[in-house]
């Protein structure tokens, strides 16, 4: 028998599932902060861009953790996942783009 299995250990599993996301929220969203603060800093445009979608990737998904944790689902999961994607697909595009060259 799994240590998650049972009645007795399944409100235990979604608190330290709750606890974790809040966790990783805090994280994500800590990390994300100093992108959003290098485009302030930073005068070169594609490098600005670059700090702006990384940063928005990671505050939005740490939203997406934070709205998860406290059971909002279709928060989570059809507005800021999706969201999170294409800020990381942009930043992606982006960088394929404009830093390697």
């Amino acid at each position: 028998m799994s240590i998650w299995a049972g009645p007795l250990l399944g409100s235990w599993k979604l608190d330290l599932i709750s606890i974790l996301n809040v966790l990783t929220f805090a994280a994500l969203f800590s990390v994300g902060i100093v992108p959003i603060y290098l485009v302030l800093k930073i005068k070169v445009r594609p490098l600005r861009l670059l700090s702006l979608f990384l940063g928005l990737f990671a505050i939005i998904h740490g939203l997406y953790h934070l709205a998860d944790a406290y059971g909002q689902s279709f928060l989570a999961d059809v507005v800021l996942e999706p969201a999170s994607v294409a800020f990381l697909l942009a930043f992606g595009l982006y960088y394929s783009k404009k830093g390697i060259s």
